[in-house]
């Protein structure tokens, strides 16, 4: 019997047992009349719980790996959404008021949550929050070996378990001094591939990704002479011990060359370290016109690396065999960062208050390393080399300093128009040094410091129209220059537009908007000096959106509702390109200024029905199409340019029946549909040029499932 089969005969089997169970409950439940109560009493307490647990089949046809990549459902037992709520209503001692559990996704969905709420009036607080999300990626892309073909996949690859959860405790919630405690983890682990450069050529590895971290919070808070104050204390601990290895022959990417390749390799990275962080905030509010926020965080982080390479194969340049290629580079780096906002917001009327928002933003990376490197090698008839170590040491310190100014005022001109007006400047300074040192010869290598100095100004305006009193209209445009953090280019030229309709007739309500986002990103190349050269050269990065969105909702009983929409995606992206030409590629003999283009043009729509045909019976119903036409029939023209897009077109329809049995028991039926297709994609740069093929697949996902409630009675669902 194939795997297609085994899945759908999974299903049924399991359908078969739930409807079983359904009909013997049913049979042994009679249907009493509907009673006020929807808890079911124990004692003291009141219980409200649903719990729904059903199997899913799956049939994937085409590529699995995309599958995987985009959803990663499997076929298996599945528990949906479910909940238990407990209420403790007696008076005098008693560990909680109330406790909720709920939980979703666990089996055979690649996501799942649970969480936890239990409070005592007066006394505490507790929630926690653990969720788990299985990962995968192997992608076909472009990105191959010059040599080969086909893509037969993502060199680089993972497929890890990511666990991480919260878990908070209130003291005093309701009163005037609270205290807060509070604990996470973040845990992912699991294997993959990636790439190394080792002699001159890129080589597949294996590779396991192993990262830990853990934080612990505690803080207090609470009101002092009508100020409202908090102070909260961080300490994380974080760990990485991910690794990288080949364990047998490997002839690297570069099929055409036969005079490297890499016997055996191991890499590994080891890092642990620390951050600690306090945040400390206070705001008051005076005469209800006068209102004062701030806010400081601090942290510090230090942070220990350690990595380890031994490499074995042979040498591309000299055909030399590499007996062992060790080595260790040891570091340090450490990040300190302020961060203090204060703003001031006065209510002058009761239709106008001007607001002023600060912004304190500084922090320091430095850290320095060693590196000792020693090559043993022997020719290739096995005459064993001469070989000298390499032991240098660098350092690199960063320090970021941005001060921002937002000025803003609101104007109520009466019930039917209002509007906004706001100026925004930032003034950023950033100083980079670095000194690299050989540490045999004691003689230095590079060392210097650069301080680099702008400003920003940007105009913010907004208004809201009321034509009709069921009919709202929103506008808001910035026009002006922002900055990056860690990129030395020029600033951001940009102006965004936003208008939004939203409108209420009867049962219906239309919501229409319209974005439109411009962005131009200067900037100047470095001079290439290698063969053929090219100067210091001007360039530019331009990205236009414009994005149209509607949708509809019509409610014309309450057993009834319909909604859709449509929303259209058009997106230009262009950046100027140095490229190199020349046959072979590479090595090049010239370069080129080229342009690279990147195409949205995604169309959306959805469309969703909920609704009781018979009393016993709920159905819902959706469908969404996605669909990008991407750069269409634009081709290159010049060997120096790139046009790139990625048209698909994905069907989404899902439709879900529950039947309600007795009172406590729902019997549930659901398919979904998942359809991609994508346009193969073509790779100039692959020797000799090649179609990669489309990665598309179709996946059909039934689903049954029974959901038994305790404490609810008809009328509650």
């Amino acid at each position: 019997m194939d795997t297609d089969n085994k899945k759908y005969l999974f299903l049924f089997a399991g359908s078969l047992m739930i409807a079983c169970m359904a009909i013997s409950t049913r049979a042994q439940t009679p249907v009493p009349s509907p009673s006020p109560s929807s808890a079911t009493n124990v004692g003291n307490y009141n219980i409200t719980s649903s719990f729904e647990m059903g199997v899913r089949g799956l049939d994937v046809n085409g590529d699995h790996e995309k599958f995987r990549s985009d959803l990663n459902y499997r076929a298996g037992v599945r528990m949906f959404d479910s909940s238990f709520l407990l209420e403790d209503n007696s008076s005098g001692l008693k560990p909680f008021d109330s406790l909720l559990f709920q939980s979703s996704g666990w089996g055979s969905d690649p996501s799942g949550s649970f969480r936890m709420n239990m409070d005592r009036t007066g006394i505490y607080k507790f929630d926690s929050n653990v969720r788990r999300v299985r990962y995968f990626n192997n992608l076909k892309n472009h990105v191959v070996a010059f040599s080969q073909p086909v893509a037969t996949g993502s060199e680089h690859r993972a497929n890890t378990l990511h666990h991480f959860g919260d878990f908070d405790l209130t003291v005093f919630p309701e009163r005037a001094f609270r205290m807060r405690f509070g604990y996470s983890f973040n845990n992912t682990e699991g294997p993959g591939t990636n790439t190394i450069r080792f002699s001159g050529d890129e080589y597949q590895v294996g590779s396991f990704v192993k990262a830990r971290s853990e934080d612990f919070r505690s803080g207090v808070e609470g009101t002092l002479l009508g100020f409202n104050l908090g102070l909260n204390y961080g300490h994380r601990i974080f760990r990485d011990g991910s690794k990288f290895f080949v364990e047998s022959f490997n002839p690297g990417n570069n099929l055409a060359s036969t005079t490297s390749f890499l016997n055996n390799a191991t890499r590994q990275f080891r890092v642990k370290g620390t951050t600690d962080f306090a945040h400390f905030f206070v705001q008051r509010t005076v005469a209800n016109r006068f209102d004062f926020t701030g806010r400081f965080i601090y942290s510090e982080s230090n942070s220990e690396i350690n990595e380890s390479d031994l490499l074995i194969g042979r040498a591309s340049a000299t055909g030399n065999i590499i007996v062992a290629d060790n080595i260790l580079v040891p570091g340090i780096a450490k990040r300190t960062q302020s961060r203090g906002d204060l703003g001031l917001t006065y209510r002058a009327t009761d239709d106008f208050q001007v607001s002023n928002t600060f912004t304190f933003d500084q922090f320091n990376v430095g850290g320095s390393n060693t590196l000792f490197e020693l090559v043993q090698t022997t020719t290739g008839a096995g005459v064993p080399n001469t070989g000298s170590p390499t032991n240098t040491s660098s350092w690199r310190a960063t320090s970021y300093r941005r001060l921002s100014n937002l000025l803003e005022a609101d104007y109520q001109v009466n019930h039917r128009f209002g509007f906004n007006l706001g100026y925004r400047f930032t003034q950023r300074e950033v100083t980079v040094g670095l000194f690299d040192l050989n540490l045999i010869t004691g003689v230095p290598q590079r060392f210097g410091e650069e301080d680099l100095k702008n400003t920003t100004h940007t105009v913010i305006v907004g208004a809201k129209f009321k034509p009709m009193t069921d009919w709202s209209v929103f506008i808001d445009l910035e026009r002006g220059e922002s900055d990056n953090v860690f990129t030395r280019l020029a600033n951001n030229d940009f102006f965004n537009f936003r208008v939004r309709s939203v409108a209420n007739v009867r049962q219906f309500t239309l919501n229409l908007s319209f974005i439109s986002k411009d962005n131009d990103n200067p900037g100047t190349s470095a001079a290439i000096t290698s063969s053929g050269g090219f100067p210091a050269t001007e360039t530019i990065s331009r990205s236009k959106a414009r994005i149209f969105s509607s949708s509809v909702d019509w409610t014309p009983r309450t057993d009834l509702s319909l909604s859709g929409g449509y929303t259209y995606h058009h997106q230009n992206g262009t950046a100027d390109i140095i490229v190199p030409v020349g046959t072979p590629i590479f090595p090049t003999t010239r370069f080129l200024l080229g342009v690279s283009e990147y195409y949205v043009r995604d169309s959306y729509f959805f469309f969703d029905i909920s609704a009781r045909p018979i009393k016993r019976v709920s159905l819902f119903a959706s469908y969404r199409i996605n669909d990008d036409r991407g750069q269409g029939n634009r081709v290159i023209t010049r060997p120096q340019d790139i046009i790139t897009s990625y048209p698909i077109r994905n069907h989404m329809p899902e439709v879900k029946l529950a039947i309600r049995l007795t009172k406590n028991v729902d019997w549930n039926l659901g398919y979904q549909y998942y359809s991609y297709k994508e346009t193969p994609h073509f790779s100039p740069f692959a020797t000799p040029a090649v179609i990669f093929p489309a990665q598309n697949y179709t996946a059909h996902m039934p689903y049954t499932s029974i959901r038994i409630y305790f404490g609810r009675n008809a009328a509650d669902r």
